[in-house]
């Protein structure tokens, strides 16, 4: 049980993976966009339908922002190394979706491809409370509440991933998911960015990050 609580909350600690390169804290940000390698071609889609608009300042944000297919061999290894990805995993990408007037899901996505085409895993990170402080330029220091967190497993080889990192304490099933409970408050701190249809972040559960996220994601 001790174990699944620590996985637990490792898990919803990493859920900004783009622009924070995965990590609680941003200041790895700089390295992992050097690190990243994306596509021209293939942004990442969701299923979650989008819904009104959050004003961030003078600029306002609603729909979709979806990352490139991401290649970085740095991130990929890592989660493999925590058994949170399973080996097949060779991509992977995030969006963003403004679900409400404060509301928004942050969604990471693995693939077995270098396209980001052919789903391992997928996770979606549901938020509400978005409350913004004073701009420095461009940059709006952020927070929101974390509510639930959903993963759902598209493979078998995903599925004995999980369920070995939760030593069987949870039972995936393909295509079913399991939405873990949040630890503590849930409160998470960012740094937002708007350019125009591009959109940047950088997230904390300690403190407003002190640089902003460096890979775009680009309005669909």
């Amino acid at each position: 049980m001790k174990k699944l609580l620590f996985w637990m909350v490792l898990i919803v600690g990493i859920v900004a993976l783009i622009g924070s390169c995965a990590k609680k804290d941003e200041e790895t940000a700089a390295t992992a966009a050097a690190d990243n390698t994306t596509s021209t071609t293939s942004y990442i889609s969701t299923t979650t339908t989008a819904s009104g608009s959050i004003t961030m300042g003078d600029d306002t944000l609603s729909g979709v922002y979806a990352s490139e297919c991401l290649t970085s061999a740095s991130t990929i290894a890592l989660y493999k190394a925590t058994g949170f990805w399973a080996s097949e995993v060779n991509a992977y990408g995030q969006v963003f979706v403004v679900t409400g007037s404060d509301n928004i899901s942050i969604e990471l996505y693995a693939f077995t491809d270098t396209s980001c085409s052919n789903l391992s895993q997928s996770q979606k990170s549901v938020s509400d409370n978005v409350t913004f402080g004073s701009a420095s330029g461009s940059n709006y220091p952020v927070t929101y509440d974390k509510q639930t967190l959903a993963l759902t497993v598209h493979t078998t080889a995903a599925e004995t991933a999980l369920e070995t990192l939760y030593s069987n304490a949870l039972d995936f099933i393909v295509g079913t998911a399991i939405e873990l409970p949040v630890s503590g408050s849930g409160l998470t701190y960012g740094l937002w960015t708007l350019s125009g249809t591009t959109w940047y972040e950088a997230s904390s559960s300690s403190a407003t990050p002190t640089s902003a996220g460096t890979v775009p994601h680009v309005k669909q």
